[in-house]
């Protein structure tokens, strides 16, 4: 008898808990991930090296892949190699859905929609706890694009102590340019009846105090053309008058996925070179 194939992923991965994992093993496994933070459980895929071992010494350093508007956690399928990915940089990559239009952020609209909360205090807990994952955040990092970036420079710049570096691709950095945008009064409310929480949220007002003595390597890439470029451009500045560590990309393209799986290698090279022991 045939198993359908999401039942299969699922059975095979149960499996493989109940036997303790082969000691060389590298899949792309879709996944549900426990949560309280949400409404259900939340589907995420992870990425593990050909040659994964569960009881690797330290734990494997990981990335996780927050993608963008519209989108879901099989974007980056479509987006990125990631099994020569994870072999090549012998990480595990972990992508988390986001909802079509969640933000990355925890909503006071849809109380069921803590995004933010669910990354910071589930995700990563979960990884360590079942993959293996490191347990230092000194090889944690977090990459977005679009929407997506936004939420990993949301992420460094809320919980500077989680993460070694994150990148961005595209990010929005400034939502209060885009209020009538990408449904963003879902997870925020109209920004009308209350620009402050629009401000708490936004990483452009984020950025906008000194540093902290500890705090994660930022990369921004954005095309010329992308309709972000200028708040990039903004943001990437302000953060080096705040005493952040940033580099901006300057590189042709606009906001497509050309762009992105032109440069999600060098973004992921960026935050690995950045892990320490």
């Amino acid at each position: 008898m045939k198993c359908p194939k999401n039942n299969f992923t699922s059975l095979t991965f149960l499996l493989l808990i109940l036997t303790g994992f082969s000691s060389a093993w590298g899949s792309i496994l879709h996944l549900k991930a426990p949560s309280l933070a949400l409404s259900d459980s939340n589907r995420v895929i992870v990425a593990t090296p050909t040659q994964f071992d569960l009881h690797k010494k330290g734990g494997y350093p990981f990335i996780v892949m927050l993608h963008g508007w519209s989108g879901d956690e099989t974007q980056w399928e479509k987006d990125a190699d990631l099994q020569t990915l994870c072999d090549t940089y012998n990480i595990l990559l972990v992508l988390p859905d986001g909802g079509y239009d969640g933000w990355w952020v925890d909503s006071e609209q849809q109380p069921d929609r803590n995004y933010d909360s669910h990354i910071h205090e589930e995700i990563i807990i979960w990884v360590v706890e079942k993959f293996n994952g490191s347990k230092k955040p000194t090889r944690h990092g977090v990459l977005g694009l679009s929407m997506g970036g936004f939420g990993a420079i949301y992420q460094a710049l809320k919980y500077p102590d989680n993460y070694a570096a994150v990148a961005s691709l595209s990010g929005v950095m400034d939502i209060t340019r885009h209020t009538e945008n990408w449904h963003l009064s879902n997870a925020l409310g109209l920004y009308a009846d209350n620009p402050d929480r629009w401000k708490r949220n936004n990483p452009l007002d984020l950025a906008g105090k000194k540093a902290p003595a500890h705090s994660p390597r930022m990369l921004l890439i954005c095309g010329r053309d992308d309709f972000s470029f200028k708040e990039n451009q903004e943001m990437a500045q302000r953060l080096k008058d705040m005493g952040y560590q940033c580099e901006f990309r300057e590189e042709a393209g606009a906001h497509t996925h050309v762009f992105w799986k032109t440069h999600v290698e060098s973004a992921i090279k960026f935050i690995v070179s950045n892990f320490s022991i």
